[in-house]
């Protein structure tokens, strides 16, 4: 498996961590920004790994 990167922008809000990766299109929150960075690598191997998404 290819490893690609993905620029990721962190700010807070409020209380919430929000993470969001612009050239996707796709964000997250978390309570903390351990949390937050956890949610994000998540999110983006789920979003490439589903089928219905234009890659």
């Amino acid at each position: 498996m290819d490893i690609i990167s993905f620029p990721v922008l962190i700010s807070k809000e409020g209380k919430w961590f929000v993470a969001s990766c612009p050239m996707l299109d796709i964000a997250t929150q978390g309570k903390n920004e351990e949390e937050v960075k956890e949610n994000i690598v998540d999110l983006i191997e789920e979003y490439m790994e589903d089928p219905d998404t234009q890659k």
